[in-house]
């Protein structure tokens, strides 16, 4: 009875034909393995130098088609392995250079290599790819491998051997791997366990048998089960971070994390109304800041109606932005470096500058007053002069009549 198993060898990446072959040379011509070379023999080429051989066919191949392809196959390999005690290691690699004559039909260079480091000895036979004439490659058809295995039955029934009995898949061995127990079994018998005792310290845990009790499905038992193991396991993964090992340790714990939490919530809550607060004041800075040369524009023109009305939108949030800025002086008296100081001192400097430019204006108002009536005198003046010259002119000629006359 002999097993087979056909392999392709392709060229590997950064390997050329003969490293890559050499390699699989070198592991089936072990001699601990062949009896220093006695179990193994060739066709159409020296088994010890099969590898270089091989490669040049591969090469003249290549160069007879024209072209190198890229991960394209140099040889093949047929693993047939013998039942143990059926056979002697001679036979069986007699029984495997007939099995690669026939095969490859002679058209192919081979070696047999039979092994017996195995309870069970097997042959390697490695076949070329390429031809003896090196014109054209074996194909690898399809269902190949059941032909080879055919091949190999008529040939064992002919040398006397048994062979495998075809079976059909159902009626196949297969092979049970052994259960064993990991960590996470161990853990999850103890989980059953606990949940066995029905725990009432634990208000996370479902209770199945109420669940069943109700008529629920096995679906939302199946997830109930499911949904306890997760909450005991980061239970008991939380004791051994923290090395709990006491209900009254867990409990000084909790206490001390429920007022941390507390006392981070006042804080947090305490900084929002601070920003809170901050956020308002800023608004109305902006404000103030946007509507200030509308108020000024204003009170220029005498707190007119007419011009509030036009612009009462930003008349309002200025009114507002200082209304909060004198609260927020009256909040805090004696702020020295805050920012309640620089809105104090900016309103004393802002009424200072409106008071100044109360003076500019009665200032300017008097010399226009002075200028204007300046003018007037200069006019009467000069109507003065005129009427002077006038009444002489008149007196002149008055008395030029009078002489002629005479």
């Amino acid at each position: 009875m002999a097993a087979t198993k056909l392999i392709a060898m392709h060229q590997n990446k950064g390997l050329n034909a003969g490293e890559k072959f050499q390699a699989r040379v070198d592991y089936v011509e072990n001699p601990d393995k062949t009896e220093n070379g006695k179990l193994i023999v060739g066709y159409a080429c020296d088994p010890w130098s099969a590898a270089s051989g091989f490669a040049l066919m591969k090469r003249n191949y290549d160069a007879f088609i024209g072209k190198e392809i890229p991960g394209d196959i140099i040889a093949y390999q047929i693993r047939q392995s013998f039942k143990p005690g059926e056979i002697t290691p001679e036979e069986a690699n007699r029984i495997g250079y007939e099995t690669a004559m026939r095969f490859t039909k002679g058209n192919h260079a081979f070696i047999v290599c039979t092994n017996t480091d195995k309870p069970h000895i097997h042959n390697h036979i490695l076949f070329s790819a390429v031809d003896l004439k090196q014109q054209r490659k074996f194909r690898n058809f399809f269902f190949s491998g059941i032909a080879l295995q055919r091949l190999s039955d008529i040939i064992c029934l002919e040398n006397g051997l048994s062979v495998i009995k075809p079976r059909k898949p159902s009626e196949r061995d297969r092979h049970v791997f052994p259960k064993v127990e990991n960590k996470r079994d161990a853990v999850r018998l103890a989980i059953d366990v606990a949940l066995s005792k029905q725990p009432k310290d634990f208000d996370l845990l479902l209770n199945i048998q109420d669940i069943i009790a109700k008529g629920k499905g096995p679906g939302y038992e199946r997830w109930a089960k499911k949904y306890n193991i997760k909450n005991l396991a980061k239970a008991l993964i939380f004791f051994q971070e923290n090395d709990i090992r006491s209900y009254e340790e867990l409990a000084k714990r909790a206490a001390d994390s429920s007022k941390n939490f507390s006392e981070l919530s006042a804080g947090i809550k305490a900084a929002e109304k601070r920003l809170d607060e901050i956020s308002a004041l800023r608004e109305q800075t902006i404000n103030y800041a946007k509507t200030k040369d509308v108020y000024v524009q204003y009170q220029k023109s005498g707190y007119s109606k007419k011009f509030f009305e036009a612009h009462k939108e930003d008349i309002m949030k200025h009114k507002a932005a200082k209304e909060t800025f004198e609260k927020k002086v009256r909040r805090f008296q004696a702020p020295k470096n805050s920012m309640m100081s620089f809105s104090r001192c900016w309103f004393r400097n802002e009424s200072i500058t409106q008071s100044t430019m109360r003076q500019k204006r009665k200032c300017s108002s008097t010399k226009l007053q002075n200028m204007t009536s300046t003018a007037f005198s200069i006019r009467i003046l000069k109507k003065k002069k005129l009427a002077c010259k006038a009444e002489s002119a008149a007196r002149l000629d008055r008395s030029v009549c009078g002489g002629l006359g005479a």
